[in-house]
């Protein structure tokens, strides 16, 4: 008899080993939005970012906008007389310079808007004649300001340049406009020259072949600083002048004579009357009863 031959064992399957849960990754965090008007002027190299945030909003009307305003504008007093093509160009860019406001404008106050109607308003034949009006009013008043001398020009052109802000936006006169304009950059000439000088700045990039490309760019995200200065002083004097009422209000409450009661003084404040609830009527004890029937 043969001994018994064992059987192999079966290998034992190894426990399966869990994996290594990777850390989390923590996602980058999103930068904050900017408000789309500052709140404390940031200066005039500050100011970028704002407008660059602004003019994201309606990148693509901005674009069509410049592309027609080149086309329709510049190319037909190419093949004019310098007179005569510089008055053809003048004409013909008015409706784009009232599309222009009007589109920036809106991409401060975080408004869409198309190019249809950003042109539409510049087609307006009665706004096409006050801007033409206010053109010549403030060609006018910043050439007799440079005829006396420098100084008054650089006290005068600041003082002026939001005109076409209010004559769009606002709806108002060429007179009002300047007046509005005059009234509204008192105190605010410096934020307006720094916004010339940093305009400026960026276009001289364009005096060496490799900035060309560089000063296109910051000149188109830079396009909405003007927009946003006058959006940033309206938004000032009326929180100002509401808070001037404000204080107004207080003071004329506060100087209010105060009414003098009748009662004489010393005498208790006599007890206000409380009004009693009424009293229903009386139960009778023995209520009368029915006639027998016979």
């Amino acid at each position: 008899m043969n001994p018994q031959t064992p059987s192999p064992q079966a290998p034992v399957a190894a426990a399966p080993v869990p994996p290594t849960p990777e850390p989390p990754v923590n996602p980058a965090p999103a930068q904050p939005m900017l408000p789309n008007v500052p709140d404390v002027w940031p200066k005039a190299w500050g100011l970028y970012k704002y407008s660059k945030q602004a003019v994201k909003r309606n990148v693509g009307t901005m674009v069509l906008l410049i592309v027609a305003y080149v086309i329709i504008a510049y190319v037909p007093a190419f093949f004019l007389n310098p007179t005569l093509g510089r008055i053809v160009e003048y004409l013909l860019e008015i409706p784009f310079v009232i599309a222009f406001i009007v589109g920036y404008v809106a991409c401060v106050r975080d408004q869409k808007i198309s190019f249809g109607t950003a042109l539409k308003a510049g087609l307006d034949p009665m706004l096409y004649l006050k801007y033409i009006a206010t053109s010549l009013l403030l060609g006018i008043a910043i050439t007799f300001s440079l005829l006396l001398l420098i100084v008054p020009f650089f006290i005068v052109l600041p003082r002026l340049a939001l005109a076409p802000f209010f004559l769009i936006d606002k709806k108002q006169g060429p007179i009002k406009a300047i007046s509005s304009s005059w009234t509204a950059t008192k105190g605010h000439s410096g934020k307006i020259w720094g916004v010339f000088g940093a305009t400026i700045a960026m276009a001289l990039l364009i005096l060496t072949v490799v900035g060309i490309p560089f000063a296109v760019y910051f000149l188109f995200m830079y396009a909405a600083s003007q927009a946003l200065l006058y959006e940033f002083i309206t938004r000032t004097d009326q929180s100002a002048a509401t808070t001037a009422n404000g204080e107004t209000a207080l003071a004329n409450a506060a100087a209010a004579p105060t009414p003098i009661s009748s009662q004489p003084q010393g005498s208790p404040a006599p007890t206000p009357s409380v009004p009693q609830p009424p009293v229903p009527p009386a139960t009778p004890q023995n209520p009368p009863q029915p006639p027998a029937a016979q």
